[in-house]
């Protein structure tokens, strides 16, 4: 078996490459997650969510390319195992979800702890291309941090609102009618 061989980081401008291409893979990562929870998803309200995200995580991938595009770079080459090892634990745990208004709950969770880790390297990714006076690239990446809070900010209204109370009471009724 063959393996891929990591690119030294010399100095801040390698490190900075390396979370581009890092939030590139992860965000590509997140794009086909996303397309698996929406077919396990339930809740009207967190299938809008889930297919607007969509939408957005195309147009961020599209913003990373661009910064590639600006930076003379290749987007390709980094692995995010990050949002990877996120994914893996996601799935197993909407698998173990036999209830559909907890499998939501369960949804909303890893989608969020997607966002963070996100929310996380775009704001390094950001302060890197500010030292280095790259503040168009700074503005692109700004861009997709605020829309990546916002998405975190209405999961987290949603979960309070519906979701959870949703995935709260169906277990208390369930119990109750055995």
């Amino acid at each position: 078996m063959e393996t891929k061989t990591k690119q030294e980081i010399l100095d801040l401008y390698d490190l900075m490459l390396e979370q581009l291409r890092d939030l590139y893979d992860g965000e590509r990562q997140q794009l086909n997650y996303l397309l698996k929870a929406d077919e396990q998803v339930t809740a009207f309200e967190l299938d809008e969510i889930i297919q607007m995200h969509r939408r957005e995580t195309k147009r961020q991938l599209e913003r990373i390319e661009e910064v590639f595009k600006i930076l003379n770079e290749k987007p390709t080459g980094e692995t995010c195992d990050g949002i990877k090892g996120i994914i893996d634990e996601a799935l197993k745990l909407t698998e173990r979800c036999k209830n559909p208004e907890v499998r939501d709950a369960a949804l909303v969770t890893a989608i969020q702890h997607i966002n963070h880790y996100e929310i996380a390297g775009y704001g390094t990714a950001i302060a890197y291309a500010k030292a280095h006076e790259q503040h168009d690239i700074a503005e692109l990446l700004l861009e997709t941090l605020r829309e990546e809070k916002r998405a975190d900010m209405g999961l987290s209204d949603l979960a309070q609102d519906r979701i959870n109370p949703d995935a709260k009471w169906t277990n208390i009724v369930e119990k109750s009618e055995k």
